[in-house]
């Protein structure tokens, strides 16, 4: 299997508060960052609030230009590494690198940790000390989802599912991977590694995958423990259709990967080929729609090089969603109607 690895990590940043001989902290948070002074101080502000645990809070910047580095500045405790790097992925390693608490977790430079989130996470590790991970709740926001965008936030939905956070194949492959509501050990990172930066937006599974395959023990956390907030800068939650093909791209090639990993379990390896088909009928669709009957071709055809069936398990699948999605729509439907007598 693919190891990640912590890269060296000489580079420029501000000095930390705690000198390293004190003892360390129980929780590092670490927040990648490029060019968000307009929400970073709401981040900084939420690790702030958290009560009842130590915490270092490390955040990699990528070269911010728009007063990103002035606005850290104003928080002295924080330990801020700057320079370029490859995206998110490897901007987290950086911050791997240099990390001091025994349980790790990440914090978009746009997001929130909930009050008391640390705490929650703390007491769900206390009672499982054979536990890798802890995952708590998650919240999505919509902002500015009035149509002159001043609208205050409101809540567009929320995952607490036990069985979720624990992680399932499905959750890994198609589900929703809540890396931001996971908080890992250390021992974690060492055992399996870091993230594989050459996935820009499937990092998170990539890496969960392979903890889940190493055998991570993961004890789910009651309490919501992280807002997300939607916004048309979102990298993943809107962003995911802005940038939609190589997102695709990258979810085949994973995809591909655990289909012919010999770690993968049988359960893991059926997922992963639905995974493949339906992600790959999704690629083909948009190329049809987008004038590239050429391109939908090819991927038709190495798309049965791989798995011959594929087109079958594409129709399942997207036969099953459609109609998931059609009852969806009914249920909204009928709560906005206005009762009649």
């Amino acid at each position: 299997m693919l190891k990640g690895r912590f890269p060296a990590t000489g580079v420029e940043g501000f000095a930390p508060v705690v000198p390293e001989q004190d003892a360390a902290p129980a929780f590092t948070i670490i927040t990648p960052c490029l060019n968000r002074a307009a929400l970073v101080a709401e981040a900084v502000e939420s690790v702030l609030a958290q009560d009842g645990v130590t915490v270092e809070h490390i955040v990699v910047d990528g070269g911010s230009t728009d007063g990103t580095l002035e606005v850290l500045a104003r928080y002295p405790h924080l330990r801020v590494l700057t320079g370029p790097d490859r995206g998110v992925y490897d901007a987290i390693n950086r911050g791997l690198g240099i990390a001091r608490g025994s349980v790790v977790g990440h914090l978009n430079s746009d997001d929130l940790l909930l009050p008391g989130a640390l705490a929650a996470v703390a007491r769900a590790l206390a009672t499982a000390p054979e536990a890798d991970a802890a995952c708590g709740g998650a919240t999505v926001v919509e902002t500015g989802s009035g149509i002159d965008g001043t609208e205050g936030p409101r809540e567009a939905c929320g995952y607490d599912d036990p069985a979720m956070k624990r992680l399932r194949p499905f959750d890994l492959c198609r589900g929703v991977p809540m890396i931001n509501a996971r908080f890992f050990r250390r021992s974690l990172y060492e055992r399996v590694g870091g993230y594989d930066p050459s996935y820009r937006y499937a990092g998170d599974r990539e890496l969960l995958i392979r903890a889940w395959t190493a055998g991570m023990k993961t004890v789910p956390v009651a309490e919501r423990v992280y807002l997300y907030r939607q916004h048309d800068g979102s990298m993943t939650i809107v962003g995911g259709m802005r940038h939609m093909v190589p997102w695709l791209d990258e979810h085949l090639r994973l995809a591909r990967r655990v289909m012919d990993d010999p770690a993968s379990s049988p359960a893991m390896r059926r997922e992963a080929r639905d995974w493949h088909a339906f992600e790959l009928g999704r690629a083909a669709a948009r190329a049809l729609t987008t004038g590239g009957a050429g391109q939908a071709a090819r991927l038709a055809f190495a798309g049965i090089a791989t798995d011959p069936i594929w087109p079958a398990r594409f129709a399942r699948q997207a036969s099953g969603y459609c109609l998931r999605h059609y009852c969806l729509r009914r249920r909204e439907r009928a709560k906005e109607r206005p009762d009649t007598l």
